[in-house]
């Protein structure tokens, strides 16, 4: 793990089944940062996966990145689970 890694516990999350799994950045880890950026992620031991981590928007300084199926499969998570979230910023 490097220096400037973001490390935080997060839950899967979906609002409808049609629609992609997301992991919500909590702003205190992106403190100063407003715009979308490129990051590379890993959950739990999975192997590293490129995101565009984007704000939340809506009045809320978080932010979120989407989750692809072969993502959550290759880390064998489900919606609702709880994992480690790594962070490298690029």
């Amino acid at each position: 793990m490097a220096k400037n890694d973001i490390v935080f516990s997060a839950k899967i999350l979906r609002k409808q089944d049609d629609l992609p799994r997301y992991i919500i950045v909590p702003a205190k880890y992106l403190s100063g940062r407003s715009e979308t950026f490129g990051a590379s992620v890993r959950l739990n031991d999975s192997p590293p996966f490129e995101r565009n981590v984007r704000p939340w928007g809506k009045g809320s300084d978080a932010f979120f990145f989407n989750l692809t199926a072969p993502q959550c499969k290759a880390a064998k998570l489900e919606t609702g689970d709880e994992c480690l979230v790594t962070i490298q910023l690029e």
